[in-house]
């Protein structure tokens, strides 16, 4: 097929030169617009939600141009770069900081509720005494407040340095303050001679250490007589302090002196139940141990600091070693201890205190009678095993032990005569005493289930020991006037002295006693229960021998029925005794039943049967005369304190305690402010 032919026809460059210019000029506006404008409309159309519109070869759009206004381009909002892993570690921390602040406010703020809650109630129960609060003005007269009046005192030059609660709340002066020291010194460490006066000073352990300060106040204000009322709120401070402590993880010699000291002087309690001192005596075992207390000190101590150190060493090792004869425990700590076995001649080092030739005797004491208590674990299921007859070579290794105590107490009297040093020597002559009695009952508990006659070895040596723990209390330590500063341990030896006594005049035992001793026990008796009553040693009913005082009353006149003799003393009247213990510390119809084997009462309640197996002789039940069910038996029916820690060998053990991690863990405010 042939198409026609087709004519083209190429433009000149000169024909259509303008038009081809034109097409250019646009092309180029509209590259110009497209690289200048980002897409969309401008901020002002934008506003009004319509598009721009552009005039041919314009940048400004109409509405613009129209209104006068800036045609500017919308640009993208500029993005936050996204945090890093450490932004959010730092903000994270920054928020738990004031978390932390927020919650220690919260405590503060219901903390101080409860102090003066606390203050309310111990001033409705026994007001201020004008007169002594008008000679406490003018010790505060130097200074406006308390703490200004420290700050001037003990820490000139210093500032924005925070007092112990203690200060704030019960409004110690820097003079008060020094009084309760010295009240402690004169008072309570001849007792218990284990702080220094020359290193625990009030000026050094208010900064130092704030929980031994407090109890050094708490405790000494037992004592004072210008503030009756201080004493209870000082030791909800000392306690609070000791939890603090705890939870904190501190580890310091000062502090576990100030863990021995709470368990040696508790407040005392309604209920035994309530009782912590086993608590605290476990922590400061186990502290002394971490600290190495146990080895010789380091070279690098000063020569008081090493004496500090071994002095709180050997007081745990005493703690301990009567703490487990008075419950029938198994002792923290071991008995082949270096420095306990290597103590005897300690006494004589340079800068020693005059009571710590005292603390030596007692820690070989303890020894006796510790290597007793393991024969008797060691040979207990021997069948040839002679329990009167080792409890008898006992109590004679105890009686020479001391006699060679007392001549060495007559020498260092003679180089440095203090008189409580003479009362310190009496009172381990009583100790001692106390020791042999709790060894010849163990001795006395076989002999009396057979023959047991007048002359009996066993039978006469415990009526002596006992009579001996009665008469040192009555003739060389009540005339001092020094028993109502003495540790609580002290009556409980005399009075379970004085009711091993009282058993004896029980029907089934009565025949073992003729005429003339019945009556020295029944005057013995009397007179201490005359004594324990007095003002001079009990300072209010809650004291503890006002406690024993009603015990042994309660025990005498279930065997004996007369009234008891008094001495020359205002007694604490019988009804402020009587008071007190009407929640169940002391119950007249459990605590005079010692030393028969006790009923559970929860048990007994559903099941007629006993908890023990008892052996009824004679219309008797069978008698348990040891120490250890002597207190749980004063302890009226409330279980014995656990253990502070299970019986292990804490001296080898590879991994080491951890105290903030451990009482962290437990529930400590149950445990601790019951």
């Amino acid at each position: 097929m042939l198409y026609p032919p087709t004519n083209f026809r190429f433009s000149s460059p000169v024909d259509g030169s303008d038009s081809d210019q034109e097409v250019d000029n646009k092309m180029a506006s509209q590259r110009r617009r497209q690289v200048s404008r980002s897409p969309g409309a401008c901020v002002h159309c934008k506003s009004l939600k319509v598009k721009c519109e552009f005039k041919p070869g314009e940048s400004i759009c109409r509405r613009c141009q129209a209104g006068g206004h800036n045609c500017l381009a919308r640009t993208r909002k500029k993005r936050k770069p996204a945090p890093t892993h450490e932004d959010l570690q730092a903000r994270a921390h920054h928020q738990d900081l004031q978390i932390q602040q927020l919650l220690l406010q919260f405590d503060k703020l219901r903390a101080d509720s409860k102090i003066q809650e606390s203050i309310t109630r111990v001033q409705s129960i026994r007001p201020p005494d004008i007169k002594k609060s008008l000679m406490l003005r003018k010790w505060s007269s130097k200074a406006r407040t308390p703490e200004e009046s420290i700050q001037i005192s003990f820490s000139p030059g210093v500032e924005n340095l925070s007092p112990p609660d203690i200060v704030k709340y019960c409004e110690l002066y820097a003079e008060e303050i020094m009084y309760l020291f010295q009240i402690f010194f004169d008072r309570i460490n001849p007792f218990f001679s284990i702080l220094d006066p020359e290193l625990h000073t009030p000026q050094n352990l208010i900064w130092t250490c704030p929980f031994l300060f407090t109890v050094i106040c708490a405790v000494a204000s037992r004592y004072y007589e210008e503030k009756p009322t201080m004493y209870l709120m000082a030791m909800e401070f000392a306690r609070d302090a000791a939890g603090w402590a705890l939870i904190d993880g501190s580890k310091s010699v000062d502090v576990c002196q100030a863990y021995l000291l709470m368990a040696v002087y508790p407040i005392p309690k309604k209920k035994w139940a309530e009782d912590r001192s086993w608590l605290l005596m476990g922590v400061a075992i186990r502290m002394a141990i971490e600290l190495e207390l146990n080895q010789p000190p380091p070279d690098t101590c000063s020569e008081r600091e090493k004496l500090n150190r071994t002095r709180t060493w050997l007081n745990c090792y005493c703690v301990d070693g009567s703490h487990a004869i008075q419950f029938g425990k198994m002792p923290m700590l071991r008995l082949d201890d270096y420095l306990a076995r290597h103590s005897r001649e300690w006494y004589r080092l340079s800068m020693t205190l005059p009571y710590d030739v005292h603390l030596c005797a007692y820690v070989h004491i303890i020894i006796i009678v510790a290597e007793f208590r393991a024969t008797m674990t060691n040979e207990a299921e021997s069948q040839d095993f002679d329990v009167v007859s080792l409890a008898l070579r006992t109590e004679a290794r105890l009686s020479h032990e001391l006699s060679g105590w007392v001549e060495i107490y007559a020498q260092e009297f003679s180089n440095n005569p203090l008189q409580i040093c003479l009362y310190r020597g009496n009172t381990t002559q009583m100790i001692t005493a106390y020791l042999r009695l709790v060894v010849l009952t163990v001795g006395f508990q076989h002999a009396v289930k057979s023959e047991l006659s007048r002359n009996s070895q066993i039978l006469q040596r415990s009526i002596k020991a006992a009579r001996e723990v009665i008469q040192i209390m009555a003739e060389r330590l009540f005339p001092t006037g020094n028993l109502r500063f003495a540790m609580g341990a002290n009556f409980l030896y005399v009075s379970f002295a004085a009711a091993f006594l009282i058993n004896l005049l029980r029907p089934t035992l009565l025949r073992l006693l003729d005429e003339k001793t019945q009556y020295e026990i029944v005057q013995d008796v009397q007179n201490l229960i005359g004594i324990l009553g007095t003002g001079g040693v009990a300072i209010d009913a809650r004291h503890t021998p006002a406690l024993y005082c009603r015990f042994l009353s309660s025990l005498l006149a279930k065997h004996h029925p007369v009234s008891p003799q008094t001495t020359s003393e205002s007694p604490i009247s019988d009804s402020s005794i009587a008071s007190f213990p009407s929640d169940g510390q002391f119950s007249t119809s459990s605590l005079t039943s010692w030393p028969d084997i006790m009923y559970d009462v929860h048990k007994h309640q559903h099941d007629s049967s006993p908890t023990h197996e008892a052996f009824f002789q004679d219309g008797e039940v069978d008698m348990d005369l040891s120490l250890s069910h002597f207190v749980r038996t004063v302890n009226q029916g409330y279980p014995t304190p656990p253990d502070p820690t299970p019986y292990v060998d804490i001296y080898s053990s590879a991994q080491r305690w951890d105290f903030q991690g451990s009482y962290a863990a437990m529930s400590f405010a149950d445990l601790w402010r019951t």
